[in-house]
């Protein structure tokens, strides 16, 4: 089971396209430790960890490292730490640490310092890019030149953006389909390696997982966590109080979490989607990116 542990929502960057609001943002709360000791007692078996926020790096380093204790107990795997990269300390360069840096160029405040971090960065990282509108208008050739110039950076993906219970941006999914393919496309040679482009690779052998079935998240509540969306298809965290409660969820999310058109989708339970929502029609794609998918595998053959 992969896990994604949210310590805290709160942030030292205010972001326009972040999922949380700015209350939460400013909201010091962390999770109990023994109530993460319980969660994480309820999970079988426990594959992978990733830290995020909010921002890691804003937490006090005593309370970072009692909460990787108690991570300790249950997993003995690299964790991933997921941050903005701008408030850094010791334990972020551990051996048994990796990073992910989410990073949007110039779209991002403080991406001049953050950039700078990540050239002098004694360690590899990953970077995350929201596909953001101000992402979405950089030169996709300059951006890749830039991660070039950084001989630390391991890998680049592309996430999709979702419109959530803070901002509502007008990004489709055809939009970040065509994004992603500017990347696959650019001219320019990539020194990194391209997530977005194995997990199409990852589609076409047929080892995808598209279901939430193999992710659970912790809330800065004590509480297990899916994605979920609202009446008005907008993106939230639904808090669950058990692992049970997480299982009986995955269970549901087949049933009413896909349409017709999903099911009749030759990707099915195998796509590009991080979490299945409801598809309508077509006019805009899908979250599960089947034009992107159909336009990859013509590129391969």
């Amino acid at each position: 089971m992969n896990i994604s542990i949210n310590p805290s929502y709160f942030c030292n960057f205010r972001c326009d396209f972040c999922y949380l609001t700015e209350q939460q943002l400013s909201d010091t709360k962390k999770i109990d430790l023994n109530s993460l000791d319980n969660l994480l007692s309820q999970v079988p078996k426990i594959t992978y960890i990733d830290l995020y926020g909010g921002e890691i790096g804003a937490l006090k380093k005593d309370y970072f490292y009692e909460m990787k204790r108690v991570i300790r107990k249950y997993y003995d795997g690299k964790i991933n730490i997921i941050t903005n990269f701008s408030m850094l300390h010791e334990g972020f360069f551990e051996e048994d640490i990796t990073l992910t840096v989410s990073y949007d160029g110039e779209a991002r405040e403080k991406w001049n310092k953050v950039y700078e971090n990540i050239l002098l960065s004694p360690v590899r990282v990953s970077v995350l890019v929201l596909a953001s509108p101000k992402v979405l208008a950089l030169d996709v050739d300059d951006f890749v030149t830039s991660m070039n110039l950084c001989s630390n950076v391991r890998s680049v993906e592309i996430k999709p953006y979702s419109t959530n219970q803070a901002n509502n941006h007008a990004v489709t999914h055809i939009d970040f389909e065509n994004y992603v393919k500017k990347w696959i496309d650019s001219s320019i040679p990539k020194r990194f390696e391209f997530t977005n482009e194995n997990y199409l690779n990852d589609v076409l052998d047929g080892t995808r997982n598209a279901f939430s079935d193999d992710h659970v998240y912790i809330t800065p509540n004590g509480k297990f966590g899916v994605l979920e969306f609202d009446l008005n298809d907008k993106e939230f965290f639904l808090e669950l109080n058990s692992y049970d409660d997480y299982i009986k969820w995955t269970e549901k999310e087949k049933q009413y979490n896909v349409s017709d058109i999903c099911r009749n989708c030759k990707y099915f339970g195998g796509c590009l989607t991080e979490h299945y929502r409801f598809v309508k029609d077509m006019n805009d794609g899908c979250n599960g990116y089947y034009n992107l998918i159909e336009w990859y595998a013509r590129l391969e053959n």
